[in-house]
């Protein structure tokens, strides 16, 4: 998700073209497919659609328009625990709550 090294991890979330840590991984499953669908990066086999998405999003440009109008404080890390995680991601993208709308 956001103050992640999450192009470090071995997962990803290929309707929104961008890649989360295993911690995330558990968190976007529980969301849904309407919502997150969650591929592992090392085990699933990838469509070159699937790659084509990910190549034209990735996370920065995802979080530009995600995590607009999150504060620093707002936003998690590799330490959060998995409730600050799953309360996170859930306002990152179930809510909406710090979505840029143009």
């Amino acid at each position: 998700s956001s103050g992640i090294n999450a192009e470090y991890g071995e997962w990803a979330c290929i309707d929104h073209g961008i890649t989360i840590c295993i911690d995330c991984s558990g968190v976007h499953r529980s969301l849904g497919v309407n919502i997150s669908k969650v591929r592992s990066l090392l085990l699933d086999n990838w469509t070159d659609d699937i790659i084509t998405c990910m190549e034209s999003k990735g996370n920065s440009r995802f979080n530009e328009r995600y995590e607009h109008h999150a504060s620093a404080a707002d936003k998690i890390s590799s330490n959060s625990s998995r409730e600050e995680r799953d309360a996170f991601i859930r306002r990152k993208y179930v809510e909406k709550a710090f979505y840029r709308k143009d």
